[in-house]
């Protein structure tokens, strides 16, 4: 029987081999006499003096090859003898002080399969899988990946994250901006693929966009696109997803290459920053964590409003139909009599009532915000008629804000300023529609 492959043997395998540990440690394991490689793939951006324009150089930490402060200090079964070859091996890659750079965790299989009857009769079958799991530990907390080679397979990716780098969250705009206006505002840096816009309403996310998702009461991320969809168990292809389908508690943000992307009211942004950029933006950081909270909280109490609302709702729909009925049971002669009366020329018009509930509008300043199934701009007229002025932005002025699905900034600005907040049903009610 195979031997196991969970942390406790993996312990006691880097033991045997004296394997060293840093701030960040990757650890491979398997039970096989074939030779598996630990592989770890180091990208790091710089700017061209000449030029200004940014460049990446990529490098793999391999056989004792030291870069980006990382050392393969275990390496085992590169030969099928000696004291560095085993049916149980392990292999071992560990960073101290990292230098800022992507870094991604790979396992390869460079050679064929190792097969000897009278050797290692377990392992015969020259098409058998050989499986796997590599360790990784970081910051404290350790992470696994389970995989398996067949005889067509070469190279697995396990992990990919970056280290040195540093996210400053900014707080949503009331107007349009873009990535480049932004940066000139907060005096950040800009370099290509360094902004990320929070996903607020539902839209489709494309195949191979970079995404982080932020638990905003710790302040914590899961950084990489392979990383979020394992924690959120969505498949690696086309997204279709929006504030509701996130976690709760987060926000996710999608990588944009682009500093001229248009982002739109109410979106928060993210920036990768530099160790003094990101202390210089604490406190606007703070800020953005607070709001987001804020948000939450409010949005959770308009969708309780909501269902409220509609339980009353279906409270009032048996009196409703009951006094429908009774309206059609009157003679029709009283019906056609009133037909008369109004089409007689010298018959009085009798003067138009408001609409039910609208004199509770009636002086106020309403901002509508968020996705409403009442079209705006029969929403706006109905309002009006209701006697309230309808305005752009929340403010001071403002009296109430109707807010839909995927309401933005307006929300925590409102919860700021003591402005009232209504879902729309309630709003629906109160202008008679």
């Amino acid at each position: 029987m195979a031997m196991s492959l969970d942390i406790g043997e993996l312990n006691k395998r880097l033991g045997r081999e004296k394997a060293k540990s840093g701030d960040i440690t990757a650890s491979l394991i398997w039970n096989d006499p074939s030779d598996l490689d630990l592989l770890a793939e180091i990208r790091t951006s710089y700017r061209c003096q000449n030029t200004g324009a940014m460049n990446e150089s990529c490098f793999t930490i391999s056989h004792l090859y030291r870069k980006g402060g990382g050392e393969l200090d275990v390496v085992m079964n590169k030969d099928d003898k000696g004291k560095k070859f085993s049916l149980h091996p392990v292999e071992n890659i560990f960073w101290n002080n990292p230098t800022p750079c992507t870094i991604r965790i790979l396992v390869n299989r460079t050679s064929g399969y190792r097969t000897d009857v009278k050797r290692w009769p377990a392992f015969k079958d020259p098409n058998r899988k050989i499986p796997f799991k590599v360790y990784l530990t970081r910051d404290g907390e350790v992470s696994d990946f389970s995989g398996s080679f067949t005889t067509e397979d070469h190279l697995v990716s396990c992990f990919k994250f970056k280290v040195g780098v540093f996210y400053i969250v900014f707080p949503a705009s009331t107007t349009s901006s873009t990535f480049k206006d932004l940066c000139s505002k907060y005096k950040v840096t800009w370099q290509d693929g360094c902004g990320y816009y929070a996903v607020v309403r539902s839209a489709k996310i494309h195949n191979g966009k970079e995404l982080l998702l932020q638990n905003y009461k710790t302040n914590k991320f899961i950084v990489g696109r392979e990383a979020v969809l394992r924690a959120t168990n969505w498949p690696d292809s086309e997204l279709k997803k929006g504030a509701k389908d996130v976690p709760v508690d987060h926000t996710l943000f999608v990588q944009s290459e682009s500093c001229n992307r248009v982002i739109p009211p109410g979106t928060q942004v993210l920036f990768e920053v530099t160790a003094e950029e990101h202390a210089k933006h604490k406190v606007i950081n703070a800020a953005a964590l607070e709001a987001a909270q804020d948000m939450a909280k409010t949005g959770a109490a308009v969708a309780s409003a909501g269902k409220d609302s509609k339980a009353k709702a279906a409270a009032r729909a048996d009196p409703k139909a009951k006094a429908k009925a009774k309206a059609k049971a009157e003679p029709k002669a009283k019906a056609k009599a009133g037909a008369k009366r109004a089409a007689s020329p010298s018959a009085a018009a009798p003067a138009m009532k408001r609409a039910a509930g609208g004199g509770g509008l009636s002086g106020k300043s309403i901002v509508f915000t968020g996705t409403l199934t009442t079209p705006r701009a029969a929403a706006t007229a109905a309002a009006r008629a209701a006697g309230a002025s309808v305005l752009g932005a929340v403010s001071k002025t403002t009296s109430i804000l109707v807010a839909g699905p995927g309401a933005g900034s307006k929300i925590a600005k409102a919860a700021a300023l003591g402005v009232e907040v209504w879902d729309e049903e309630k709003f629906k009610q109160c202008a008679g529609l």
